[in-house]
């Protein structure tokens, strides 16, 4: 058999300097009948068949190929050939899950990551959902760091009936978000998620104090207003109200909250600092004053003096004169050891003869160390001496509120209809439409309407509006540009660079069709995420309508190159180029020449590639770019004028090419057959050496360039 093999061999081998291809085929088809395992003749078959168009042919050989290289541990050899076969037949799906299984066991997440995102669109166009739910989870537990996964996770969830899980999913990722700070990513994770879960509190509230952390507290307060109708007792809402007008400088509202909340726990020192913050602030100082001196001693002895300092000092500059006001502050003075303000303070008093104290330093209610406080309020003091009226996050479980039917951009009651769903609008507008009954209407105060003042608007940030806008542009979300370029107008008509953003959404608007944003709950499809790996990622728009194929998720392959393998990139790189599937090679090269030890060779083999490719161009730039390179070894110096030289050969600039090859020559004399290559060269510019040298100094005085 042996012999016969050997003579097919040669015969095959006759058959291609001839270029009778079909003989070829023949003599090598035997080969592999004879000698199975015989991998190269295999692959020299399938190679013969793609270059006769015979591409069925030829994918069964390489089928069988990938599969040896694949089980005997060859993996990157494998991946070559199942990139091979993937060019030959696109639609054949289980190369993408074979392909993404081979990088995933040479440790290339990146590449696998990609693979299987391309899975998750064909899964998803071709209503396979759970092929599409399996292979997202697969990359889940791949990379449980990747972001847009997780997301992409949960809206499937969510979109087929497990809601639960997709909650779950979608709460993991709200929380390292909230770690994060990434208030404008969490936001827009509530404006896609919402319309999947109306009835749920505990996303209306996280939205609420995601507006609050964003500083945009109109909105927070207007959700959490609604929030109210439902529990109106609930101490957690109450808070984070109180909190809100405070902030929105809605004093009476504020005070009014916070009087409700110590109604309901007296002894509660961070409202009831909170609601002294709100008197001093809306001008209600003798109020202030009263409420300080009945809890000062308490105060006192919950650490608060710094509190009391800060209070008393500003009611001193408020109430001049007021006697209890300086005798209780020249207490705290002593009590905290401000020898220079208390100083300054008795000065103050000595300057007043006629003023008469009813209580000495020692008599006042705060200088008498030594008194007892009634220890069933003390105890019932809350300790934590850092504490003040910030937000606080409500534990899920002590959530149990109901949603009104619609939050519009107005903040004005108007009726849903039956059939419709939620819409939450992240610009300067929040629209929440719920599939309720037509009875119910929006209220958004207290049940107290006493009061009809106003919080005053928000101050606008026009520089900020207009980088929202373009934001929103780059991502494809016309709909929300165009909305926030018409309210920036609003408040600023003479802004040319918003006009200007204008004209340009309303052209792409009319030259492509708009995707709408998260309105039906039964073709709503998610927004997909950029480069979450690292923490910072971002949403872009995908077309909902029926009639238009959702674009996938993307995954920013390039970002997971840090945890890949980059010698297996590089290698990857070479077999790519041994299959001639040059654009993958200069791909792999590109990854794995972020490692410093292989930057040369990398751009060496990139140039190769675009040489291969005949762009001698970009080859040449490539080169130069290796020679200029600070990690350059002289070796790597010869290989790389070498290459330049033979570069310059095939695009026909022989001058060039004979001037590399005698700068080669001139650090070694005999590197590989530079010799002859100078020789033959002369010969055919018929130059001497005279001239030549002339050309070299002239080369070096100039750019060379294609």
């Amino acid at each position: 058999m042996a012999t016969n093999k050997d003579k097919l061999l040669e015969s095959a081998q006759k058959n291609l300097k001839k270029k009778q291809f079909s003989k070829a085929i023949k003599d090598y088809a035997k080969i592999v009948e004879l000698d199975p395992a015989d991998i190269r003749s295999r692959q020299k078959l399938a190679e013969l068949y793609v270059r006769t168009k015979k591409n069925t042919e030829a994918y069964e050989q390489y089928e069988a190929v990938a599969k040896h290289f694949s089980i005997n541990g060859f993996y990157l050899k494998a991946i070559a050939i199942y990139k091979q076969m993937q060019r030959l037949d696109p639609e054949q799906i289980a190369i993408f899950n074979r392909l993404a299984e081979m990088n995933e066991k040479q440790g290339l997440l990146g590449n696998a990551l990609s693979e299987y995102r391309n899975l998750v669109d064909y899964y998803g166009r071709n209503g396979m959902v759970a092929d599409e739910i399996k292979t997202l989870e697969k990359m889940r537990d791949l990379d449980l760091n990747n972001l847009n996964t997780r997301v992409k996770l949960a809206e499937v969830y969510a979109r087929n009936d497990r809601k639960d899980d997709g909650y779950i999913e979608l709460s993991s990722v709200l929380e390292i978000l909230s770690e994060k700070g990434a208030f404008d990513k969490i936001l827009r994770l509530y404006k896609m998620f919402l319309p999947f879960y109306p009835d749920n509190n505990d996303l209306q509230m996280g939205l609420a104090l995601a507006f609050y952390e964003k500083g945009d507290f109109s909105r927070g307060v207007t959700i959490l207003e609604k929030l109210l109708k439902d529990k109106p007792a609930d101490p957690d809402l109450l808070r984070l109200l109180g909190q809100g007008y405070f902030d929105l400088k809605d004093w009476e509202i504020s005070c009014k909250t916070y009087q409700q909340l110590l109604d309901m726990d007296p002894t509660d020192l961070d409202i009831r600092e909170s609601m002294v913050r709100c008197e001093i602030n809306s001008a209600q100082y003798d109020r202030a004053l009263e409420t300080l001196e009945e809890w000062k001693d308490v105060f006192s002895k919950a650490d608060r003096l710094g509190c009391l300092k800060e209070f008393y000092e500003i009611l001193k500059e408020k109430l001049v004169d007021n006697s209890t006001v300086l005798q209780t502050l020249d207490s705290i003075y002593e009590l905290t050891g401000d020898g220079d303000k208390l100083l300054d303070l008795i000065t103050e008093q000595e300057d007043k003869p006629d003023e008469i104290f009813e209580e000495t330093l020692s008599d006042s209610l705060l200088g008498i160390i030594d008194e007892e406080i009634d220890d069933s309020v003390a105890d019932s003091e809350p300790t934590d001496e850092n504490s003040d009226s910030s937000i606080n996050i409500v534990e899920e479980e002590s959530v149990d509120l109901q949603l009104e039917s619609s939050l519009e951009s107005s903040f004005s009651a108007e009726t849903a209809e039956n059939d419709s769903v939620i819409e939450l609008e992240i610009d300067d507008s929040l629209e929440l439409d719920q599939a309720r009954n037509n009875d119910q209407e929006l209220s958004f105060k207290l049940e107290d309407e006493t009061s009809e003042e106003t919080p005053p608007a928000v101050e606008h940030n026009l520089q900020a509006d207009l980088e929202e806008a373009e934001f929103y542009i780059q991502q494809g979300l016309y709909v929300e540009a165009e909305k926030l370029c018409r309210d920036i107008l609003a408040y600023d008509s003479n802004s040319i660079e918003c006009a200007q953003k204008l004209e340009e959404i309303e052209a792409l608007l009319n030259q492509d069709q708009v995707p709408p944003t998260v309105e039906q709950k039964s073709s709503a499809s998610s927004p997909g995420f950029d480069d979450l790996a690292d923490g910072d990622f971002d949403f872009d728009s995908i077309r909902t309508d029926e009639t238009v194929e959702k674009k996938v998720f993307k995954t920013d392959v390039d970002e997971q190159i840090a945890a890949d393998d980059m010698e297996s990139h590089y290698n990857l790189g070479i077999a790519y180029r041994e299959m001639g599937l040059l654009d993958d090679a200069i791909s792999e090269f590109e990854k794995a020449e972020s490692e410093s030890s292989r930057y040369v060779d990398c751009l060496t083999l990139k140039g190769l590639c675009f040489s291969d490719k005949n762009n001698y161009e970009n080859a040449e730039l490539i080169f130069q770019q290796a020679l200029d390179s600070p990690q350059l070894e002289e070796i790597q110096r010869l290989s790389l004028g070498y290459e330049l030289g033979l570069l310059y050969e095939r695009a026909g600039r022989s001058s060039d090419a004979l001037i590399s090859y005698q700068d080669v020559f001139s650090q070694d004399h005999n590197y590989r057959d530079v010799k002859d290559k100078i020789s033959s060269l002369k010969d055919t510019l018929d130059v001497v050496d005279d001239d030549f040298q002339v050309a070299v100094e002239d080369k070096k005085e100039r750019i060379s360039f294609l």
